[in-house]
């Protein structure tokens, strides 16, 4: 084994020599590190040991675009060697990543170089354009709700896991305190709008309570998404989508200014909020649940962001009430809310890409998860796509058994027996392997490479196989 260090030569695939690169998201957060695999979708960058993958469009536009042109040039062997299509590339992907300024100066860059491509240019412009009317349209939810994500293979439910089926849902009250729990969450709502402002205004659907002061005309798209997120979970654990799972309605608490979030934070949720864009209270005692929300920007790519950090928190909501009020291991939690982000939102959501990405570096360079799987604590961002490709594993192995899975956690066995009754006996030492080979076996590239190669080596490493938790610019 061996540590990266600037411009080393990467054995066993991936890039065949790195950079050292600082990413700005557009979030706000900042992270430096040497880059150990790009492809079109993001990059992986190793800082201080820890990998974290970032898809493009989650940097801001000019981080982005220096990142990228770094890696041609890199490539290339020199700035001065870049081609006119090399300018013309960087150009388009400058345009998608909202830079028109710095497209602008590639096209005449790749055009000087090659005039024949002044018709691609054009057409690139046009594109961009058609783009800009597009984006003016309301969201489109549609997305692709029950299409399964990128190595996800759907299977028939084994015979034996049909008991799944049958689990209960948590304790359903009476149709009178459920009144009383929703008289209590519109007298919730109305102390928000004392406290914060009147144009908070209600949105009520059929599942969720929603108080926003979203405009208008985008508040149905706020709906939409909520109620494509129910669908998606209910399909997945065999539930009537006309039935609620929630003590009465879900509230959910939209806002427009960051401000607004952390006060509700800390007023409502002892919480400041300050490194968050959305949470879930879950109470397990109780079993109230409620989600707080804020949306930064109103490009595309920040309403694509808002749209599946919504859809996250939101499943988050459901699974809390899924069964039982019982918490359930957070790798679990949160690797399925990546998941369902992705089913619903289909393109419009990076996490699909990003565990797949971070994944095969995992696989190729040999890095453990064993920590990951065994811990039932909290799990920092940069581990949201690992859990997301095993949890993607275990619901393409078998849906039936991933539902037996969550029944057995609901009902109170501890990881490792949930999974030993769920998929026949198998382990958390086994669940590690069969994923590596199911990464492995849906990707080409990467089967192909020589996987005995050294490695880049992450910090914590040890012979039982300790992971990295340490929570990065994300």
């Amino acid at each position: 084994m061996w540590v990266i260090t600037g411009g080393v030569v990467l054995a066993g695939g991936g890039l065949e020599e790195t950079i050292s690169v600082r990413i700005e998201t557009r979030t706000g957060g900042s992270l430096r590190g040497l880059v150990v695999d790009a492809d079109d979708h993001g990059l992986v960058i190793v800082s201080e040991k820890t990998p974290y993958v970032f898809a493009w469009r989650e940097l801001t536009g000019g981080s982005a675009y220096q990142t990228k042109k770094q890696l041609v040039v890199m490539k290339k062997g020199g700035q001065s060697k870049l081609s006119g299509l090399d300018h013309f590339a960087l150009g388009r992907f400058a345009v998608a990543m909202g830079r028109t300024d710095i497209a602008a100066n590639e096209f005449r860059a790749a055009t000087a170089r090659k005039p024949s491509l002044r018709g691609r240019v054009d057409q690139a412009w046009k594109d961009y354009n058609a783009s800009l009317r597009r984006s003016n349209r309301r969201w489109d939810t549609s997305g692709r709700d029950g299409a399964l994500p990128h190595h996800e293979k759907k299977k028939k439910d084994n015979a034996k896991t049909k008991k799944g089926r049958d689990a209960k849902l948590a304790a359903i009250p009476s149709d009178d305190v459920r009144a009383k729990v929703y008289e209590s969450y519109l007298t919730f709502g109305e102390k928000v709008r004392e406290t914060l402002g009147d144009d908070i205004e209600l949105l009520e659907t059929e599942h969720f309570l929603i108080w926003t002061d979203w405009r208008k005309p985008d508040r149905g798209e706020l709906a939409a998404l909520c109620e494509a997120m129910y669908r998606s979970v209910c399909r997945q654990f065999d539930l009537d989508p006309s039935d609620s799972v929630f003590l009465s309605k879900c509230p959910i608490f939209c806002f427009r200014r960051k401000g607004r979030f952390q006060k509700f934070a800390q007023k409502f949720d002892g919480y400041s909020g300050k490194d968050s864009v959305g949470y879930t209270r879950s109470i397990e005692k109780s079993g109230h649940v409620h989600v707080a929300i804020v949306s930064q920007g109103d490009s595309p790519l920040d309403r694509d962001r808002f749209a599946g950090t919504l859809v996250h928190e939101g499943t988050h909501a459901v699974m809390h009430r899924l069964y039982s009020s019982k918490l359930i291991p957070h790798w679990v939690n949160e690797g399925y809310a990546e998941l369902v982000a992705q089913r619903v939102l289909g393109g419009r959501c990076v996490a699909g890409g990003n565990a797949r990405l971070l994944a095969r570096q995992y696989v190729r360079y040999g890095w453990p998860i064993g920590n990951l799987l065994s811990s039932t604590d909290a799990i920092a961002v940069d581990q949201y796509p690992t859990a997301h490709s095993v949890v993607a594993y275990m619901v393409g192995e078998d849906p039936g058994k991933f539902r037996v899975f969550i029944a057995s956690l609901k009902a109170g066995e501890d990881l490792p027996a949930a999974l030993a009754r769920a998929y026949d006996g198998l382990t958390l030492a086994g669940l590690e392997r069969r994923w590596r080979e199911w990464v492995r076996s849906n990707d080409v590239e990467l089967d192909r490479e020589n996987r005995g190669a050294g490695r880049p080596r992450l910090g914590g490493e040890t012979a039982d196989n300790q992971d990295v938790r340490k929570t990065g610019g994300k």
